[in-house]
């Protein structure tokens, strides 16, 4: 990359244009072409003549060419184009990353900057870590990737009053979960409220409501039915445990 071109790209989908295939497209054919010619892997292609009228005489495929591309716009991270590093020696000690944009595009990488370019940012981490800064010695400044809106202070219009379709929203429900009350239900047979759920002793249901209604056998089934076992919510000593939130 240079000051005169945004960058140059060594790929051939990028010198072709975006219609023509990838190198590793044009790889494949180079095989398939030269094994139903030849019966051999490609031959490697040579780098001489470099002019391509003479390449074309030749019956030579043309040479890759590097695709640079032009400055289209101009750079709102700093005034003035900074100096270009190529020497490793001469990295600063803290390699402060700035976003470099143009009028079209933003570059999220520290190997887009001018001063940065000629390097990786493995290279530039490598080298980094070799001087023995594995974190900047002094603080540097964090350039957000997203650009951070600013909140203007607003009113959201909306309807006069929220409506809760929740138990839990309900004045006097508001200290347990749906699933709590529903266990409290089935243990007592009634509603009952957060504030006789917190009692030390929760309120009994009545007698009558203790028991599940009965459940009549199918009089069709060709099968004999066993008797059926006490219920659960009605057995004074229950043979079997429950989940109850620790209500007793």
């Amino acid at each position: 990359m240079s000051s005169a071109n945004d960058g140059i790209f060594m790929s051939i989908a990028e010198a072709l244009g975006p219609a023509s295939k990838s190198f590793e497209e044009v790889r494949i054919e180079d095989y398939i072409k030269a094994y139903q010619t030849t019966g051999r892997p490609p031959a490697p292609v040579p780098q001489e003549p470099v002019d391509e009228m003479m390449r074309k005489t030749l019956n030579l495929p043309p040479l890759f060419k590097p695709y640079p591309v032009p400055w289209t716009g101009t750079s709102t991270a700093l005034a003035t184009t900074p100096q270009r590093i190529t020497n490793p020696a001469e990295l600063p000690p803290a390699q402060e990353y700035r976003m470099r944009s143009t009028d079209a595009d933003k570059f999220c990488n520290i190997s887009c900057m001018h001063e940065y370019e000629f390097f990786s940012h493995e290279e530039l981490r490598y080298y980094a870590y070799l001087a023995g800064h594995i974190q900047p010695p002094h603080p540097i400044k964090m350039e957000p990737f997203v650009q951070v809106v600013k909140a203007t202070p607003s009113v959201t219009a909306g309807p006069g009053e929220e409506k809760l379709q929740n138990i839990s929203a309900q004045t006097g429900y508001e200290k347990h979960s749906p699933e709590e009350f529903r266990v409290a239900y089935l243990l007592h047979r009634r509603e009952l409220t957060s504030a006789e759920l917190l009692q030390p002793q929760n309120p009994s249901a009545p007698a009558g409501l203790l028991h599940p209604p009965p459940i009549m056998p199918i009089a069709i089934s060709p099968v004999s039915m066993s008797p059926l076992p006490a219920p659960v919510f009605g057995s004074t000593t229950p043979s079997i445990p429950k989940f109850t939130f620790g209500f007793k």
